[in-house]
């Protein structure tokens, strides 16, 4: 039993470690140290946040090659921009982005059906809840 105790605490100790790891955080203080640690936090993510993960960066890469003039400037915008985040952190600002776009979305959507119908927003029927309603009335006028 004696011979156990040691191995015990060594497991116990190593599995308490394992839950206990932050995420990394991305360092963008130099060229090098931005792609480790960008590699790193990408591959603590699970399947699907790797994916919006890299939707993100590429959408974030996108922003700065439009404002930037050269490819230094580019670089150096792309780092800055992402230092001090964990990739959790992305995939979280990731997730309300879209949330966002899709209710706006829908809100355009909305606008240019009122637009194309002459209604005006906060209109509670739709053509569609008026059709019904005049159909019911041609069957109970028929019968």
């Amino acid at each position: 039993m004696t011979k156990l105790t040691p191995l015990l605490a060594f497991v116990l100790l190593s599995a308490c470690s394992l839950g206990s790891e932050q995420p990394t955080v991305i360092d963008g203080s130099s060229a090098s140290a931005f792609e480790q640690t960008l590699r790193e936090a990408k591959g603590e993510l699970g399947p699907r946040d790797r994916i919006k993960f890299e939707a993100a960066l590429a959408e974030f890469r996108a922003q700065m090659f439009a404002k930037a003039g050269t490819r230094q400037e580019y670089q150096r915008l792309v780092r800055r921009g992402m230092n001090g985040l964990t990739a959790p952190q992305i995939v979280s600002k990731f997730n309300s982005n879209v949330d966002k776009a899709g209710r706006n979305a829908a809100d355009a959507i909305f606008d240019v059906k009122r637009a194309v119908t002459g209604r005006k927003a906060g209109a509670d029927h739709s053509s569609r809840a008026t059709r019904s309603e005049q159909s019911e009335e041609r069957s109970s006028e028929e019968q």
